[in-house]
């Protein structure tokens, strides 16, 4: 599988995307682009726990499983969508970014991911 190309591609499709992560449940970036790997190893540190905690209100509020989510920042913005319940695609936008793109690109590099595993 080519996780860094896909990857890439998503980092570098849109203006507004500064970066993307491919990361595991257990914390492993798989792939990243746009972001040194310090930054990446923070940026999982903080988005795994609350990709959790999305999980956890999605299901008690009869949601079923979390798909995707956008958070908005001040200075930034980051999606995440499920790959397949073990991986988690993050891409991270400018500050004004339009959420809809970010979302729109997480949930591409999650579904390219999946296909790509079952080829």
């Amino acid at each position: 599988m080519l996780l860094a190309p896909l990857v890439e591609r998503v980092a570098r499709g849109n203006p507004e995307v500064t970066g993307a992560i491919l990361v595991d449940a257990g914390g492993t970036v798989l792939a990243s682009d746009g972001l040194g790997d310090q930054l990446a190893t923070v940026a999982v540190a903080l988005v795994l726990p609350l990709r959790d905690f999305l999980d956890r209100a999605a299901a008690e509020l009869g949601c079923g499983a979390l798909v995707a989510s956008v958070i908005e920042g001040g200075a930034a913005s980051f999606a995440l969508a499920d790959v397949d319940g073990a991986r988690t695609a993050i891409v991270l936008g400018r500050s004004g970014c339009s959420p809809g793109a970010l979302r729109a690109d997480s949930l591409w590099l999650a579904e390219q991911l999946r296909l790509a595993d079952v080829s």
